[in-house]
């Protein structure tokens, strides 16, 4: 039985009462006053003579079977509420069932938070007691698209629209100053994205930047830069996942829509080495009702199982980026969402490896809805703060203002100080309001401040042809 600690909120007295852990951020503002509280300090503190006194923390334990445990520690441990926080933390870890994998005496569930303990995973406590306390929780994940530049030129990009070559990207400094401030804000997922993220030469730099304490670093690519050199590179910088955009499980069609000949092999056998090197792999893909049906989501799960990956996730198809304005005639029904849904039930019983994350399901009702605005933001390449990266409306732009400002526009907004329990990007309503006053001409993203000045409906004129494909990609 492996035993640890973590710290959950500690004080130090003196002239200024100051608080520290993943809880200080939400509790500091309502105790730094506390009558209680300041006699605490200022009687233990005489004794520790400055030092940090630690008012609550965890003590946990991993079982032999992998059974997760948790008890509360320190002086405030007392309280029941307390006590209660930290037996919640216990029972949502044990109902998770068995990890995925276990690493280094953690538990992984999926890719995309922290091995379970770790003081990084510590910070999820501190976004539940935000919500239960603010209304809101803290947010969890930042995607950060380092770059638009890309080698592929797929149909159907998602970030096609927030190209402008009259803008500068971001340098590195600028970027780890992102980094920083969204760790401090609650992040404990940053994820890289572009364009194609391995193009950017900080890249590597920019990964060992993410402090392992308080968050993991994962990268969604197009797998063509995935050599032995890069991919040890990439280890070496604490690489915590890596998702491989796999668009067919025909290589054929695959290359034909990335625009790249050989890009498919590529992608397989980038995967194989991320995961040799000990990196978690996933294959990101997408489903339409054509896909469902033409069991071409089944082929790829299978894919998945036969490259060795740790998991595969599933996204809804969304009429973002380079096909914002056509048609929807391709989008899931909730029929076929229902479905995706009893796939992943079945292919995940038994917890075989690859998981099967869908969007269907996680981002739905089932799960637990919509992600954007709500626990996570985006920044393009060029500092602006959308609530997601399918999702075109600007809140501000971390050169202007770093990224807690715009951070509290969107949470404040009147679509977003809500939850939602499906993706707003799919939602009719959500679009008649936000998206389709949006000017086919831009600005991508388009300030969210700006839209009600606008009169006139998008202009289509400019929408890409995507030639022989419909509105998502498919080829007919």
């Amino acid at each position: 039985m492996v035993e640890r600690h973590f710290p959950l909120l500690s004080v130090r007295g003196g002239n200024r009462v100051e608080f520290s852990g993943p809880l200080a951020r939400v509790l500091s503002p309502r105790l730094k006053d506390n009558a209680a509280v300041k006699a605490y300090i200022s009687t233990v503190g005489r004794l520790k003579r400055g030092r940090q006194i630690e008012l609550l923390g965890m003590t946990t334990q991993i079982t032999d079977s992998d059974v997760f445990l948790a008890s509360a520690t320190g002086p405030m441990s007392s309280i029941p509420d307390a006590k209660r926080a930290v037996k919640s933390v216990q029972d949502a870890v044990q109902r998770r069932g068995k990890p995925i994998i276990k690493r280094n005496d953690t538990l992984i569930y999926t890719s995309y938070q922290p091995p379970i303990p770790t003081s990084a995973s510590m910070k999820l406590l501190g976004n539940h007691l935000a919500l239960e306390l603010d209304g809101h929780p803290q947010p969890t994940v930042c995607t950060l698209q380092v770059t638009t530049k890309c080698q592929a030129n797929c149909v159907h990009c998602s970030a096609d629209r927030f190209k402008d070559p009259k803008r500068s990207e971001l340098t590195t400094d600028e970027w780890k100053r992102v980094i920083a401030d969204s760790q401090k804000l609650g992040v404990v997922s940053v994820v890289f994205t572009g364009g194609e993220p391995l193009i950017r030469p900080d890249i590597y730099d920019l990964i060992d930047y993410v402090d392992k304490d308080e968050a993991v670093a994962l990268m969604f690519c197009n797998g063509l830069l995935l050599d032995v050199k890069n991919v040890k590179k990439l280890a070496s910088a604490g690489l915590h996942a890596i998702h491989v955009s796999i668009d067919s499980p025909d290589p054929g069609e695959h290359d034909e829509m990335r625009g790249v000949p050989g890009c498919f092999q590529k992608a397989v056998d980038g995967l194989m080495r991320c995961k040799g090197a000990g990196i978690i792999t996933g294959i990101s893909t997408y489903a339409t009702p054509e896909r469902l049906h033409n069991g071409q989501v089944i082929e790829m799960l299978e894919l998945a199982k036969k490259i060795g990956t740790d998991e595969i996730t599933i996204f809804d198809v969304v009429p973002t980026g380079r096909l914002l304005m056509e048609d929807r005639k391709h989008l899931l029904t909730d029929e076929d969402k229902a479905e995706l849904c009893r796939i992943e039930e079945e292919y995940n019983e038994g917890h075989p490896l690859p998981q099967v994350i869908t969007q269907a399901h996680i981002n739905g009702p089932t799960g637990n809805g919509c992600f954007a605005g709500w626990c996570q933001f985006y920044v393009t390449a060029f500092g602006d703060v959308t609530p997601c990266d399918f999702t075109p409306l600007s809140f501000g732009n971390v050169r202007d203002e770093g990224v807690e400002t715009p951070w509290q526009r969107i949470i404040c907004n009147e679509d977003y100080c809500n939850h939602r329990e499906s993706c707003r990007m799919q939602n009719p309503e959500f679009r008649a309001r936000w998206i389709d006053r949006i000017p086919g001409s831009g600005p991508f993203p388009y300030p969210v401040a700006d839209l009600d000045a606008l009169t006139n409906q998008p202009e289509d004129e400019d929408l890409v042809s995507v030639a022989a494909y419909s509105s998502l990609g498919i080829k007919h």
